[in-house]
């Protein structure tokens, strides 16, 4: 019998273990930097070049890393080969519902994208039930376009499903708790769409929106690599994504990260959850809209978020001086909203994304004005930045997509089983 001591002994990694997680460096590395040469991966990551050899003959064989030519460069001695990220059979499935569309997004292990559908719809009205229904659909669809003969000797393989909400979701269990702009309270999102999609698939992955996005910013957008940083999504509803020291923030929970839900007035106007003078209530895209006596964005409207801002800017570049005040009003709120993460979060840099992108031009100068003026300290360079983001309304299902990937480079099982298929 062991005794309390020697059973709360940490395992000793085996052999397989050590190897694996070696397989996990090299491709990290190959899908950070793009491409490298075996010499070069074997400095940068404290690996000997006999073990980047055969972890580089085994990544080939199964299909994930593979040649890319002759290596350029200055150095002495016989020129190395470059290596870079393929797995183009390998697919990750990233998706969003949010109030007024759904999206799908397909990319390969090196991120390529391989197909992307969107679609105006009405989630709100439908329900919880039918729009992620009509999700399932959409998956399906795609799905069925996969060539069933291997391509390049391999079958595709879908690594996972990632679904991006904009709520508060517990992602152990799948379960959307509350998304108040949806009308959606304890939706169990993975449940559901295994029920509709079945292992076609594989495992089915839930976050919150703003938390994928955040995601994609670090991975993939134009602050890829920063390692404190701040992504908050514009639409109809607002949220915040938190990575700290290269990692995201979820909270005990899960749920950090309801940066929209900040007190910034108490008399102020009524928010989407029921508050009054929430951060989200004076910066949403329904606060935009009844500034500049638009349509209103709330759920049934009948357009979606990109018809009703393309009206908006339309009309900001018409001079439409109604228009142009309600626009640096926001950029004002915005930047008390961005001067108050500032203080709790000490970021690199602060990314707008969703409708504030397509507003940039007329809300970042006051934006950031009040941000300045509301920091104890003042932005230096490098940190304290206030950004846009490039990726536009696709951010979360992009990051949803990275998610699964991400899972996949860790996983070995999931490795292995790209042997299998």
């Amino acid at each position: 019998m062991l005794s309390a001591r020697s059973a709360s002994v940490p395992a000793r990694a085996g052999h397989t273990d050590i190897r694996r997680n070696n397989q996990e460096v090299v491709l990290r590395h190959l899908w950070a930097v793009g491409s490298d040469s075996r010499a070069g991966i074997a400095a940068r990551a404290g690996l000997t070049r006999a073990t980047v050899s055969r972890l580089v003959g085994s990544l080939i064989e199964l299909g994930l890393v593979e040649e890319a030519g002759v290596a350029t460069g200055g150095g002495q001695g016989r020129p190395g080969t470059e290596l870079r990220l393929a797995g183009r059979h390998v697919l990750a499935i990233g998706a969003e519902v949010n109030v007024d569309y759904l999206t799908l997004l397909v990319v390969d292990l090196a991120n390529r994208q391989v197909h992307h559908w969107h679609s105006p719809f009405d989630a709100h009205r439908a329900g919880a039930e039918a729009s992620l229904r009509a999700l399932a659909e959409a998956c399906s669809a795609w799905l069925d376009s996969l060539p069933e003969r291997p391509a390049a000797g391999r079958r595709p393989f879908v690594a996972g499903l990632g679904v991006a909400i904009p709520g508060l979701v517990d992602e152990r269990r799948g379960v959307v708790g509350r998304a108040p702009n949806l009308g959606w309270h304890d939706v169990p999102v993975a449940e559901l769409l295994t029920a509709e999609l079945g292992d076609r698939v594989g495992s089915v992955t839930v976050g919150n929106e703003a938390n994928r996005a955040a995601l994609a910013e670090y991975r993939v957008g134009s602050h890829a690599g920063t390692a404190h940083l701040v992504y908050v999504t514009g639409d109809v509803g607002i949220g915040g994504g938190l990575i700290v020291q290269g990692r995201p923030l979820l909270g005990a929970r899960g749920y950090g990260g309801e940066v929209g839900h900040m007190l910034l007035d108490p008399a102020g106007p009524l928010c989407g959850c029921g508050r009054r003078g929430c951060w989200e209530a004076f910066v949403g895209l329904q606060a935009l809209l009844a500034g500049v006596a638009e349509p209103s964005a709330a759920p049934g409207a009948g357009e979606s978020s990109e018809e009703r801002i393309a009206r908006v800017v339309r009309r900001a570049e018409q001079g439409d001086e109604t228009v142009l005040t309600a626009l640096a009003r926001l950029g004002e709120h915005v930047g008390t909203g961005c001067a108050n993460i500032a203080a709790l979060f000490d970021p690199d840099v602060i990314v707008l994304g969703g409708y504030f992108t397509a507003v940039a031009r007329w809300i970042m100068a006051p934006a950031r004005t009040a941000l300045e003026a509301r920091l104890l300290a003042s932005p230096t360079p490098g940190t304290g930045e206030l950004a846009v983001s490039d990726l536009g309304f696709a951010a979360a299902a992009r990051g949803a997509a990275t998610h699964i990937i991400d899972r996949v480079i860790s996983d070995p099982h999931l490795l292995l089983a790209t042997r299998r298929r």
